[in-house]
């Protein structure tokens, strides 16, 4: 069992590894690192799916969670009929990564986490759902729906008909309110 796992995580990681470095957890590119209790490679759908604390890294980036999806964009010439065939075929371009329960994505930049979190490389947004909460620095901000427009560097967060709350250190250090 111990070597069937070994060889899903290996299968997984050839195929990232082997996969044009268009969809990435990091900017700084180079091998993603995958680390999960049970990996499933489900070819006719192009997926492949990560199941228990799973743990992924690639250069300075890490992206932690319950299950990971990772969504892979048809190849010129394939059919839902005719799909690559075998693991010498690859499976391509990641189109997506869903991340749900536990998520954490951590960079030397910022610090997030939710319920959900969703990569979308058409238009290389992040959305982040339930109990977020992102940390910049000693900059904590809080809603229901964080938004980040990865490559316009834009970040959108919204309350979900709540409100969102923030603390801003602008000096980076702690104040103490009278």
């Amino acid at each position: 069992m111990a070597l069937l796992k070994a060889a899903g995580a290996g299968l997984v990681l050839g195929l990232l590894m082997g996969a044009p470095a268009f969809a990435q957890i990091s900017s700084d590119g180079g091998p993603i690192y995958i680390n999960s209790e049970r990996t499933e490679s489900l070819e006719r759908e192009r997926k492949v799916l990560l199941v228990g604390n799973v743990d992924i890294r690639q250069g300075t980036a890490r992206l932690r969670a319950d299950t990971v999806t990772i969504q892979f964009a048809p190849q010129q010439g394939e059919t839902a009929a005719q799909p690559a065939q075998g693991v010498a075929g690859s499976f391509g371009q990641v189109e997506s990564i869903l991340a749900e329960g536990n998520v954490y994505y951590v960079t030397p930049e910022l610090k997030a986490k939710g319920d959900r979190g969703n990569y979308e490389l058409a238009t290389d947004t992040i959305v982040m759902t339930g109990n977020v909460a992102l940390m910049r620095d000693r900059d904590v901000a809080e809603g229901q729906r964080l938004v980040m427009e990865v490559t316009n560097r834009r970040t959108r967060l919204e309350g979900g008909g709540g409100r969102t709350r923030m603390v801003i250190d602008p000096e980076g250090k702690s104040q103490e309110t009278p």
